[in-house]
């Protein structure tokens, strides 16, 4: 399977904090800072997906591979974020209910 450098990259995005910040041994960013560029990212994906689509139904030359593509990583990357905030959720849970 192929993956588009852009859209692996933006995947990393989504999973690594800022690799910067963690190499210099400065302050790692915050979960909040990580969420928020999740959902920059996944915005991204899909709004690059709706201009795709919107010009496959307006352009006389139809690139359904290019439109179905950018579908398939908006897709792919919101799934990925719900995931990964129901794997926080559950965690959060768990540490909730432990007794002290």
């Amino acid at each position: 399977m192929v993956v588009d450098k852009p859209f692996a990259a933006g995947l990393e995005a989504l999973i690594a904090p800022n690799a910067a910040s963690q190499g210099k041994g400065s302050e790692s960013t915050s979960l909040g800072d990580t969420f928020g560029r999740m959902f920059n990212e996944v915005n991204r994906f899909q709004l690059n997906a709706d201009a795709k689509i919107e010009k496959f139904a307006t352009s006389p030359n139809k690139d359904i591979h290019g439109t179905m593509i950018a579908l398939q990583e908006a897709d792919i990357s919101l799934r990925l974020m719900m995931q990964i905030r129901a794997k926080l959720t559950t965690a959060y849970q768990d540490v909730m209910r432990m007794q002290l």
